[in-house]
């Protein structure tokens, strides 16, 4: 249940940045599937760099606060990588420029962590 918020906080998070934000626009007249594929790449990475903490509630607030800051870095990131491809691909989604992507950076972590905090939280397992 957790890893399902925690997809879902992701494709929500590039849905609102996509839609909020000025300097992210669609390369074609398609949007919904273009944030589809932002969405994916997202998913991907998010998938293989593992930067949340396990528990959100019982997290150490410094802890939290620098999982966060990684995490913002990797998403700003991620946008750069989002907008790189669409140019190369010629389908997607176009960043204008760092502080777009940081701000969608930011937009997107910040569902993805309010996503997590909502709900039952995983149990520690015990070795």
């Amino acid at each position: 249940m957790y890893k399902r918020r925690r997809l879902l906080g992701t494709y929500l998070g590039v849905a609102a940045a996509a839609a909020l934000l000025p300097g992210i626009t669609s390369i074609l007249d398609s949007p919904p599937w273009e944030a589809v594929l932002a969405g994916a790449v997202f998913l991907i990475v998010n998938q293989l760099i593992y930067s949340y903490p396990s528990a959100i509630r019982g997290a150490p607030p410094v802890a939290l606060l620098l999982l966060a800051a990684i995490g913002v870095v990797q998403d700003t990131l991620l946008w750069l990588l989002v907008s790189w491809l669409g140019s190369q691909m010629d389908y997607g989604l176009h960043v204008d420029g760092f502080l777009t992507a940081l701000l969608g950076g930011v937009i997107v972590r910040g569902t993805v962590l309010a996503l997590m905090a909502l709900g039952p939280q995983p149990t520690p397992e015990t070795s």
